[in-house]
């Protein structure tokens, strides 16, 4: 997960759908991960072992906080399938997320309602999912915490409106009933002072 996260933000799309360069401090890595400098270090370490060399500075240099960590050579990412994923990945994402941060703005602004679904769930699957943080969001647009107040407004008017259609669904249903009672009882009544 540390490393999946690391080469997420060592790397980003270009225009030309290819991996581009992103260094980081190891403590903005460590941020993004969520994780300590230690762990974080211990898989720097494995990428720029000797003979390795994936990352960046040389395993001679010793890792500090604000030491900064990048792709060794660009040629990783267009051979690295799993860094080729994760950059699609990544993409995704920050699409995703992009759009749900517009749409708060321009809720905000009066523009737009808010979200129904099944964008609505497709949004709130992709926060489960990938469980964004401030952090990562600020890479893509700051404003994080409007986008996730827009989402957790959406979803309780969608939780409303579908109790409300639920209750309007039961009332309905208690008239069904009670008119098929009514009318059952006249029924009754009709037969029996048919039969005098």
């Amino acid at each position: 997960t540390i490393a999946e996260r690391m080469f997420k933000a060592l790397t980003d799309r270009g225009s030309d759908a290819r991996g581009v360069r992103n260094p980081r401090r190891l403590d903005e890595i460590c941020a993004l991960a969520g994780a300590a400098e230690a762990e974080v270090a211990g898989v720097v370490e494995v990428f720029r072992k000797p003979g390795r060399s994936f990352l960046m500075p040389p395993a001679s240099s010793a890792l500090r906080p604000t030491s900064i960590v990048d792709i060794s050579h660009e040629s990783l990412m267009r051979i690295w399938t799993r860094l080729i994923q994760w950059v699609d990945e990544e993409a995704r994402s920050a699409q995703v997320y992009l759009r749900i941060s517009k749409a708060a703005q321009r809720f905000q602004e009066g523009k737009v309602g808010l979200l129904r679904d099944p964008e609505l769930q497709l949004d709130l699957n992709w926060r489960e999912e990938t469980r964004p943080s401030a952090i990562w969001a600020e890479r893509y647009d700051p404003a994080f915490e409007r986008a996730m107040l827009f989402l957790d407004q959406s979803r309780r008017q969608r939780d409303l409106d579908l109790a409300e259609k639920e209750r309007q669904r039961r009332r309905q249903l208690q008239w069904a009933r009670r008119l098929a009672i009514i009318l059952g009882s006249a029924a009754i009544v009709t037969l029996v002072f048919g039969l005098y």
